[in-house]
Formats: C-alpha cells, structure tokens, sequence
C-alpha cells in the first residue's frame, strides 16, 4: 500500500517514523567522535508535508547517554539503494515531501554528527500494512554486536519500545510494538536497518524479506 495524504494510517506511520528516526540518531549522535555539538531533536519541523499529520513534533530527552563509538571513514551515498527485498514487496522512494521532513530532521539532530554516518529510506510496497525502512550507515567496523546492541538499549526508552526477537537466518530482529505503530530493527554489517509500521504484523515480515534477500 502507499502513503497518500488522505489515509490515517499512513500518517500514522509517517509519524512515528519521524520520531524513531530522532530517537536513532540521538543516540547514535551522542557516541559519536564528531566535533561536539548541541543537537536539539525537540525541535518541530516547521511545516509538515501533506503525507504526516501538520503537528509532528518528535521529542527525545537531549541527554540520552552515549551508545555507539563512532570511527573510521564516513560511508557514502545512500546506503538504502542497494538493498533488494523479496516478494510479496517492494521498494520505492518516499513521497518528496515526506523524504524532505526526514531530511529536515536528520539536519536539525545531527548537527555536526551528520558528516560520520548515512541515512537512508524507502517506502515498503506490497503486504497489507504501510511500512517505511531507514537505513543507518556507519563507517566500517564502527556497528560491531556491542554497539548494536548499546544502542537498542538506548532507543527503546527513548521510543517507548519494549523490544523481544526473534531470528531469521541467524540475524536477529529486535521487535516492538507502540503506541502509535511498531518497529523492527536489525543489522548486517554497519548497516542498522529499521522497519516502521503499524503493527508487528507489518514490521517483521518485511524485516525477514529484507534479511533473506539480502544476508
């Protein structure tokens, strides 16, 4: 299904994807080895696209304790686009106004940790449910299993995520449900990928199809 203006659910998911993705890199930023800064993720976006409600306003607590130690080259490009997934999905790009959000919060939390990783997204096609996947890239080496799981330690209060897993092909999927959707994470690699949606009944099939087409 797509995310159109028109369909609560969609924005929705929309909504809680923007507010994952500040409580991500928060966390990440905050363990990062870039030149200090002073990230402000409470900052609402100043106009919100069609496709999310007109008062998304993300708000992560500013002091959230360092999680992933951040080294090496930065990664280049954007680290969803060589991703394959398999059927019943698929991938697109997001709607231009809902990626332009993302970008904007992605500026406003990252601040001067934006140049030491990537973030990517793509709309999930197919299923039944609405899913968006972000994709974090870090420089390599930098996610090993500790700093994963440092910093999924970090995410679920700051998201209100009481994560369980389970495993598809020996990759582990951390897995929750919300208030306002679910969520489900893993990596391969240095690569955090997280699945967003509106139930777990959405997030973890498609986290498998990207495990399976992928790992």
């Amino acid at each position: 299904m797509f995310l159109t203006a028109s369909s609560p659910a969609a924005r929705r998911v929309a909504i809680l994807a923007a507010t994952t993705l500040v409580a991500a890199i928060t966390i990440v930023g905050c363990g990062s080895s870039a030149p200090a800064s002073n990230p402000a993720p409470s900052t609402p976006v100043a106009s919100a696209p069609p496709s999310v409600a007109p008062t998304v306003a993300p708000s992560v607590a500013p002091s959230v304790a360092p999680s992933v130690s951040i080294t090496g080259a930065p990664p280049a490009g954007d680290p969803a686009a060589s991703l394959k997934i398999d059927a019943p999905y698929g991938m697109i790009a997001l709607p231009s106004s809902l990626q332009t959000q993302f970008e904007q919060q992605m500026a406003t939390s990252l601040g001067a940790f934006g140049s030491a990783i990537k973030v990517g997204f793509r709309q999930v096609t197919g299923g039944t449910g609405f899913s968006i996947l972000m994709v974090i890239a870090f420089p390599t080496g930098s996610l090993t299993a500790a700093n994963y799981q440092a910093a999924l330690a970090g995410m679920g209060p700051s998201m209100g995520a009481t994560f369980t897993t389970t495993t598809v092909e020996g990759v582990e999927i951390s897995k929750s449900a919300m208030s306002s959707g679910a969520v489900a994470v893993f990596h391969i690699g240095d690569h955090m990928l997280m699945v967003i949606g509106q139930t777990e009944a959405d997030t973890v099939p498609v986290a498998t199809a990207l495990i399976k087409a992928n790992n």
